[in-house]
């Protein structure tokens, strides 16, 4: 049986209150949904007050209250404090006589607290926040069906106070989104309109002049590259991602695509080495797996250092076609293999010619190849020992 140090309880106690900071509803203006919540608690019932509560680290404060004028009061065991300590229903039938409450500034004190019930305010990662409770200064007890009527009013208050954090970090995210594009497409915006200048001045030397052309290509791919990876995200995001189903050559597929990425490398002294044991053939859609590839490949030129190797093959192995990248760069921490597929996510690595990137790249893959009913996943020995992505789909 596990045993829980002091040392294990102020550590989850740290996590617990950051948890609270974190869904930023401490100190906030009164919520009228959940003063509705507390008000139809009492009602039905049948209890004076009803609270809603919020545990800090020294405090315990109150986001809607029916019956009580306080707005908070000192952290003290016994009541709230006590349930955030709990997995589930809190009850104390008789306060004035039960050791855990009868000190308790409620109980002993003018208020004359006798009767307290109630449901932890759990998240979804397992934190208390608070209670959801009820109080009398008679004793009582609640029964089963008066229990559920509490639990469920508990729940509805989660989901609100859950839906409120994801509306903010979708707030967020959006504005990351924009703050990602404006800086990402600046660059490649600048460097369009001084090649342009600097072949006007040049136009009688065409290696400048092709150099110029190439540079210029190359910065409105990235932005093609960049809005569509924006656009792709929005349509998965809106749950759009249909496939459109041929008999297709996977071999020769990735064979293209290793063709078209070979400029890109050889600019960085990068050499790519394509095998595939057969042509291996199924049904795919073939501009969806197209853009996998080429992802997969264009991220492993952007962080793959200078004159260093990348590898791409296509193998059958367990009834699975497999798609394999590997690389030479810097390889995978472990904090990058946990967030890897998330979207706008920007890992360890930086890229090593100056290139950017939006963290929607592998989030758009990921989506892609389920959508084929397949995986894709990652392994690294480690750092500066390479990465390889491994996209297994079923034939």
């Amino acid at each position: 049986m596990a045993t829980y140090t002091d040392q294990d309880l102020i550590t989850d106690e740290k996590e617990r209150v950051r948890a609270l900071k974190r869904y930023d509803v401490l100190d906030t203006p009164p919520d009228h949904t959940f003063d509705k919540l507390t008000k139809l608690a009492a009602k039905l019932l049948k209890v004076p007050v009803a609270i809603i509560s919020l545990v800090d680290s020294h405090r315990v404060w109150f986001k809607s209250k029916y019956g009580l004028d306080a707005q908070q009061m000192d952290r003290e065991e016994g009541l709230c404090a006590t349930v955030v300590l709990a997995d589930d229903f809190y009850m104390v039938e008789d306060a004035a006589l039960d050791p855990r409450t009868m000190g308790h500034t409620l109980v002993a004190g003018d208020f004359g607290l006798r009767f307290y019930a109630g449901y932890p305010l759990k998240t979804k990662d397992g934190f208390n926040l608070g209670s959801f409770c009820v109080i009398d200064k008679e004793p009582r007890t609640l029964t089963d069906d008066e229990q559920e009527v509490l639990r469920d009013l508990r729940d509805i208050v989660m989901d609100q106070i859950e839906l409120k954090l994801a509306s903010k970090l979708s707030e967020a995210q959006h504005n990351q989104i924009l703050n990602t594009t404006a800086h990402d497409l600046k660059n490649p915006l600048t460097t369009i309109p001084v090649r342009a200048d600097l072949i006007k001045l040049k136009k009688h030397d065409p290696e400048v002049v092709d150099t110029m052309c190439d540079q210029i290509k190359i910065a409105s791919l990235n932005m093609v590259r960049i809005i569509d990876e924006l656009l792709q995200s929005g349509s998965m995001e809106a749950g759009e991602v249909r496939l459109l189903l041929v008999k297709l050559n996977v071999s020769h597929l990735v064979s293209n695509v290793v063709g078209m990425n070979q400029l890109l490398a050889e600019k960085k002294g990068q050499t790519i080495h394509f095998i595939s044991e057969t042509d291996q053939v199924m049904n795919a859609d073939e501009g969806k797996l197209n853009e996998v590839v080429d992802n997969l490949i264009n991220n492993a030129i952007k962080y793959a250092p200078l004159n260093t190797n990348i590898f791409v093959s296509v193998k059958v192995g367990e009834g699975k076609l497999n798609i394999i990248i590997e690389d030479e760069g810097p390889g995978l921490t472990l904090d990058d293999k946990r967030r890897l597929f998330q979207r706008f996510t920007r890992l360890s690595a930086q890229p090593t010619g100056g290139e950017h990137s939006t963290g929607l790249g592998l989030s758009i893959v990921k989506v892609l190849v389920e959508a084929h009913g397949g995986r894709i996943y990652a392994e690294s020995e480690g750092e500066n020992k390479g990465s390889r992505f491994i996209v297994q789909l079923p034939f």
